[in-house]
């Protein structure tokens, strides 16, 4: 069998072949694991890899790899009915890839009105705002046409939550670095007598505002005031949506696949197998983020490395992620979305290939 499977996958060059050649693969797997099997064929194809479809991982998890089209994350078996339409090309950074629409999610990460709302910051950072605008204009419109689920995941803790959350959580929130600078003056230490690059030692303090503190009364865009209430707490205003997506959710919720909100309790919605975040996908059988929100270092690529290490596929949405950190904290998880923890496109990308697919499929029915 050791050239049997290469020469399978170099002459399936139709998708009927492939499949029926796919089908042989898969009897063959019944017999043998297919952890070793894939190891064997990824191995074994790789002088032939231009021509071949590489499958990666195992009977119920794998993509499968084309060196013309690239990564095809449908995990689509041989013996289920063509869902064809429902596929859909994306071009991305490095590889473009093909996901199934209907195992596929757009997490949408902390767009609250503390990060947003003028009420907590006379000028709020523009990074988050341009998130928002991509939000609005490209990346909710896309995943509505294509029918991809929209979840907006948002900190929202319980008080039983607050009681038991660890101290490095609480830190983040609680404190701040006693220093105006952006990176506290990492980037600009010298190097000391002893040749050894000095620390930064402006210590810390705690913050008038901690997890879990009211805000008190806050003051609105047009004059009038709300109780911001109690700090990521849940179904508190200063964790609630930012009016404009708050809209936008609203709407979603009346459509053919409703929108869902889900609280998380750390930067992560996906740290533990326990988080609601992680049993919704399970159960309604997603396997492919699309991910975007902000900050773009903490909570979004904390939950996208959770979610690469679960075993989910992750797309970076470049244009949907911000954050106030230094830029190149940005382009850190810009460079390791595309390679190293799945993959990297933009909100805009892919509402133009949901067009361009829609249009195709026009086309094909007028013919």
């Amino acid at each position: 069998m050791s050239g049997l499977l290469p020469a399978l996958l170099t002459r399936a060059n139709t998708k009927q072949a492939f499949q029926r050649h796919l089908a042989i693969i898969h009897s063959h797997f019944r017999r043998r694991t297919f952890a070793s099997t894939v190891h064997q064929m990824s191995r074994e194809s790789t002088e032939n890899a231009t021509s071949s479809k590489v499958p990666l991982g195992y009977s119920d998890n794998f993509w499968l790899w084309d060196a013309k089209t690239g990564w095809d994350l449908t995990r689509s078996k041989v013996n289920e009915q063509d869902k064809s339409s429902q596929h859909l090309t994306l071009p991305c950074e490095i590889s473009n890839v093909v996901i199934d629409t209907e195992k596929a999610a757009l997490v949408i990460i902390d767009m609250l009105n503390y990060s947003l709302s003028s009420a907590f910051n006379t000028d709020p950072f523009a990074e988050a705002l341009q998130v928002e605008k991509a939000l609005l204009s490209y990346g909710v419109p896309a995943a509505r046409k294509a029918k991809i689920q929209v979840i907006w995941l948002n900190w929202g803790l319980m008080e039983d939550e607050l009681k038991t959350m660890p101290p490095s959580q609480m830190r983040v929130f609680n404190f701040r670095a006693n220093s105006q600078r952006s990176d506290y003056g990492l980037s600009t230490m010298s190097m000391g007598a002893d040749g050894e690059r000095q620390r930064v030692v402006c210590g810390e303090s705690p913050r008038a505002a901690a997890m879990g503190r009211d805000l008190g009364e806050v003051t609105l865009s047009d004059g009038s005031k709300i109780q911001g209430g109690r700090l990521l707490m849940k179904d508190a205003w200063n964790s609630a949506l930012h009016h404009p997506l708050q809209a936008v959710y609203e709407e979603g919720l009346k459509t053919s696949k409703p929108d869902v909100l889900i609280h998380k309790n750390r930067n992560s919605g996906l740290w533990s197998s326990s988080t609601e975040l992680h049993k919704f996908l399970l159960d309604r059988g997603i396997t492919t983020l699309l991910l975007a929100g902000i900050n773009t270092d903490q909570c979004v690529m904390a939950t996208l490395q959770d979610a690469h290490a679960r075993g989910f596929d992750t797309i970076f949405l470049r244009d949907g992620c911000g954050t106030d950190s230094p830029s190149y904290a940005q382009e850190s998880s810009e460079y390791n979305a595309c390679r190293n923890w799945g993959f990297l496109t933009t909100c805009k990308t892919v509402l133009q290939a949901v067009e361009h697919s829609r249009e195709s499929a026009a086309s094909v029915a007028v013919e």
